[in-house]
C-alpha cells in the first residue's frame, strides 16, 4: 500500500457523522443507558460546532459572533444591553466585551452608552450586520438542513423534548 493510500486516524474533534458511538469512542459496552446517551451528546457537540462553524467560516464570523449579531437582529430596531445578550448566549462565553469589540471593528454592531444611565452599554447591529445576517441565512438554513436531514419533522420535535426534560430534570447534588 503506497503513503498516498494508506489510511488514516479518524479526527476526534469532527466525527464522521454517520458513525454509531460505539464506533467513535472505540467502546461497545456502557455502565447504563444514560451514560450512553450523555457521552453521544458529548460526541455530537463538536461535530455540530465544526459544521456550522465551516458554514460561518466565508461569511468571517465564528459561531459566537453569529449568536451575537441574531440576539441584536431579534431586537432590532431597539438596542440590547451587555447583560441582555450575555443571558441569551448559546454559549455563555463570560467575554462579551471581546466579541462586541471584534463585531465593532467588523461595522457589525454599534455600542453607546445609555442616556438614562452612563454605566450601562447598549448595543445595536449595524446595516452592515443586518446585511451579513441576511447573507447567511439561506446558508444557514440549508446547513441546519442537511446536518438535521436524517431526522423527521417528529423526530426534531422529540429530540428537543428530550433534551429539555434532561436539562429540565437535572438533579442537583450537595
Amino acid at each position: 500500500m503506497s503513503a498516498s493510500s494508506s489510511p488514516t486516524a479518524p479526527d476526534p474533534v469532527s466525527p464522521d457523522p454517520v458513525s454509531t458511538l460505539s464506533e467513535l469512542i472505540k467502546q461497545d459496552r456502557f455502565a447504563s443507558p444514560a451514560e450512553e446517551a450523555m457521552l453521544n451528546v458529548l460526541v455530537t457537540y463538536p461535530w455540530l460546532m465544526g459544521e456550522l462553524s465551516a458554514a460561518m467560516e466565508p461569511f468571517g464570523l465564528t459561531p459566537a459572533q453569529y449568536n451575537v449579531l441574531r440576539i441584536l437582529r431579534g431586537s432590532h430596531p431597539e438596542r440590547a444591553t451587555c447583560s441582555y445578550i450575555g443571558d441569551r448566549l448559546l454559549d455563555r462565553t463570560p467575554d462579551v466585551t471581546r466579541l462586541l469589540d471584534r463585531l465593532e471593528r467588523a461595522g457589525l454592531a454599534h455600542r453607546r452608552r445609555a442616556e438614562h444611565d452612563r454605566r450601562v452599554v447598549e448595543v445595536a447591529v449595524t446595516d452592515a450586520g443586518l446585511a451579513r445576517l441576511e447573507e447567511m441565512d439561506s446558508t444557514m438554513r440549508q446547513t441546519i438542513g442537511r446536518v438535521t436531514g436524517g431526522l423527521t419533522p417528529e423526530e426534531h420535535t422529540t429530540l428537543s423534548r428530550l433534551l429539555d426534560k434532561m436539562r429540565s430534570g437535572a438533579v442537583v447534588q450537595d
